[in-house]
């Protein structure tokens, strides 16, 4: 019986870590081939940017051309419903029967997550899973404590593969290629040639797209709310600049940030019963403050946006979220001291904190805020409330 291992993903890009937990699985367990297999339509992700899977696919090619042991599989790549691992392995053993024995490769992070997947039984049912690394968020991990959790519940279906993790993201990957950094250590040559020869990851946001969308923006929004506007993507530009993040990114959110505040309240109540975009009671009292998650709505709808990192950094940026990321505390840092603002307190030493320490800017941001409606408490939103004590006691630890 021949025996192939399987290792799918995204692909978006393929580096080397993949190559290199591939050629260990096929070493350790004594593998005839090992098929990659680009996802067509994952239920648990988007595919960033809408990156074609003719590219990912060719991608994948390039890269494991030299290897006479890995080969191509497209049966998920041009599927355009869900596509669900037990479904798919259920097909291949459909297709080729006994005459292969089946070793599904994931990743330590995918392992311990495995009892979530659809149906994990019959996963199992169609292949042997192989575990390659460590989760990176949890260093108490034990491979054999969980595998023995997972054998009790479905049979003894797993096997560690011993491999010097390497570490690479297709995130980060994807960060570097858009801020101009060097690569080439971690993508194969073919892989990062291609990439520049279409223009892949690189300039997702190039002026002449944002100039596209500030015009859209313009014939949406008010005189004095397009200045705002403006003095907010600048503003987020630069705090791009000042903490190593994609300025594209925080152009394009600043840009988008407002962009519900054309609507009336009753349509931006409609939107979200119609979306089932989550609404608090507060929200619902008050509609005005849904234009953040109205916002991302849009700008996913109506101006093409497709980065979860923007569209998440636009619905929060009026009540802020625990753990936000760098994106989401620069849109509502920016929101709150863009040049046009002169109202609120604290004004001068909040616009110089922003370029200091972050989290302190938010945290002081949120404190004002919070005590400024604090004598309306209709009007403030647990959400806020929740951020504000976040990063109380992030920067109490701190100290």
């Amino acid at each position: 019986m021949k025996r192939v291992g399987i290792i799918g993903g995204t692909f978006n890009p393929i580096h080397k870590a993949h190559l290199n937990i591939a050629l260990e699985a096929y070493k350790q367990y004594d593998l005839d081939e090992v098929w990659f297999m680009p996802a067509g339509n994952p239920p648990h992700k988007m595919i960033w940017d809408n990156i074609s899977p003719k590219d990912r696919m060719e991608m994948v090619s390039l890269a494991i051309k030299d290897f006479s042991q890995f080969k191509l599989c497209e049966i998920e790549i041009n599927k355009t419903e869900p596509c669900y691992t037990w479904k798919t392995l259920k097909e291949l053993h459909k297709k080729y029967g006994e005459s292969i024995a089946f070793f599904f490769i994931i990743g330590a992070d995918s392992f311990y997550q495995f009892s979530n997947w659809v149906k994990p039984e019959k996963i199992c049912k169609y292949a042997e899973i192989l575990v390659a690394g460590r989760p990176e968020e949890n260093t108490e991990y034990d491979f054999k404590e969980k595998k023995k959790e997972y054998q009790q519940r479905y049979g003894d279906h797993f096997s560690e593969i011993k491999v010097d993790m390497m570490h690479i993201s297709s995130t980060e990957i994807r960060e570097k290629l858009e801020l101009g950094e060097d690569v080439e250590s971690v993508i194969p040559s073919e892989v990062l040639s291609y990439i520049r020869q279409k223009n892949l990851y690189l300039n997702r946001y190039a002026p002449q797209r944002l100039l596209t969308i500030q015009k859209e923006v313009q014939n949406e929004l008010k005189p004095e709310r397009f200045e705002h506007t403006l003095g907010v993507m600048y503003t987020a530009g630069n705090l791009a600049y000042r903490y190593h993040i994609s300025s594209g990114k925080a152009l394009v959110a600043g840009l988008l940030h407002d962009c519900a505040k054309c609507l009336s309240d009753e349509r931006r109540l409609d939107i979200c019963r119609e979306q089932n975009i989550p609404m608090s009671d507060i929200e619902k009292k008050n509609p005005h403050l849904l234009h953040g998650k109205v916002g991302a709505y849009l700008a996913k709808e109506k101006y093409g946006i497709s980065d979860d990192d923007v569209l998440h950094s636009i619905a929060v940026h009026t009540t802020g979220c625990v753990d936000m990321s760098i994106l989401d505390k620069i849109i509502y840092v920016a929101d709150y001291i863009e040049p046009h603002r002169d109202k609120a307190p604290r004004l001068p030493e909040i616009r110089e904190m922003a370029y200091i320490n972050l989290d302190q800017c938010v945290y002081m941001i949120l404190e004002d805020t919070v005590n400024y409606l604090g004598n309306n408490p209709e009007n403030l939103d647990e959400t806020t409330v929740k951020t504000f004590e976040y990063y109380k006691n992030i920067l109490k630890k701190g100290n």
